[in-house]
């Protein structure tokens, strides 16, 4: 992480853009970033790693020791959830993140027609 702590920065520095997690290949967290680099730093925090290997879905480790963990640029659609779960979050000065898949023990927020 750098020195700067990219989750604890004012989001009135610049634009943010929204990020998603892949692990191995599978859209899992989307969060907002200014740049891939900073993506790139919050996905290496020790922290978030150790949540995601904690998390299961579906009975099933979300991420193991050895997963690919990449960030990229959200899709339209993915940018659309991220917006949608933060409208329905609590306010708060800290960051959010929004898991992609169902996560087992936490609530689900839905988004689309269904």
């Amino acid at each position: 992480m750098s020195a700067r702590g990219p989750l604890q920065r004012p989001k009135e520095i610049g634009s943010l853009q929204v990020f998603v997690l892949d692990v191995d290949r599978r859209p899992t967290l989307a969060f907002e970033a200014l740049d891939l680099a900073e993506a790139q730093d919050i996905c290496r925090d020790a922290d978030l790693r150790t949540d995601l290997f904690a998390l299961t879905s579906n009975g099933a480790p979300i991420c193991a020791p050895n997963s690919a963990l990449v960030p990229r640029l959200a899709a339209q659609e993915e940018i659309a959830a991220f917006r949608h779960a933060v409208g329905q979050a609590p306010a708060s000065d800290m960051p959010t993140m929004t898991f992609l898949i169902k996560i087992d023990g936490v609530m689900v927020v839905s988004f689309g027609p269904e």
